[in-house]
Formats: C-alpha cells, sequence, structure tokens
C-alpha cells in the first residue's frame, strides 16, 4: 500500500503520523509530504516558507519511522490540497493521512481548509485523524 502523509509539523499531523502507524506496515510505501509557501489563507496562518523549514519538519518525525519504507518529498505550490492530490496521482497512492488542522492561527469549526478540500476534492480515499 502507498500512503501519503501530509505533514507540516503541525500538532494535528503528528496525530495523523502516530494513528497511520497503527495499521501500516513495514512493507508499506509511506511517502511524508510537506507543502511549501502557500498562501496564506488568513493573516494568523503560519506560512512553511522555506524547504529547510519543512526539511527539519520531516526529519523531526522520521526518527518515528524508523524500519519503514519511507520516502520524503518537498512540494511547492499556492494550493496545498491540489498538490498533494496531483503527487498522489504521480505516486499512484492508495490513501492520503491527513491531520484534522494544520499550522494555523485560526480555529475552524469542523475541518482546516487543507483537510477540508483533500475530502471533497481527492478521488483518493482520504483519512482525517482529530
Amino acid at each position: 500500500m502507498k500512503v501519503v502523509l501530509a505533514y507540516d509539523g503541525s500538532d494535528y499531523s503528528k496525530k495523523a503520523v502516530f494513528f497511520a502507524l497503527r495499521f501500516l506496515k513495514k512493507e508499506d510505501e509511506i511517502h511524508i509530504v510537506t507543502v511549501v509557501k502557500e498562501a496564506p489563507k488568513s493573516p494568523e496562518q503560519v506560512i512553511i516558507d522555506s524547504e529547510e523549514k519543512a526539511k527539519r519538519s520531516i526529519d523531526e518525525i522520521k526518527s518515528e519511522l524508523e524500519g519503514y519504507n519511507v520516502k520524503e518529498k518537498i512540494l511547492e505550490s499556492n494550493d496545498v490540497a491540489d498538490s498533494l492530490i496531483d503527487y498522489c496521482k504521480e505516486i499512484g497512492c492508495d490513501l492520503i493521512v491527513t491531520g484534522s488542522r494544520g499550522l494555523t492561527g485560526l480555529k475552524k469549526v469542523i475541518l482546516g481548509s487543507v483537510s477540508s478540500a483533500l475530502v471533497s476534492k481527492s478521488p483518493y480515499p482520504v483519512l482525517v485523524v482529530k
């Protein structure tokens, strides 16, 4: 199984990674994907603005995935959801796992903007972890 873990370093994305590890097998292909240069949706939104910062964020969680078949990818896009979906098409993924909210100062009532967009746009199954 090929799984894309949408990861931005937020507590919610970390929860998503740990939840996914409950059912992933060592032979599964895990793609940790971070998207940089997202256009802010609000003044409070924190933007991952450099590949270096994204790389550090991925490196923080990679130690938890030791022994798994892990690939990492940093994408540049102004639309995180579309970028993740395009990457899934490229690799032929089976599942997208994402946190319910990301690095934002605004609390959404139900889902964050990226997870909500993934659920509505993705032709692939999306697991949203709260």
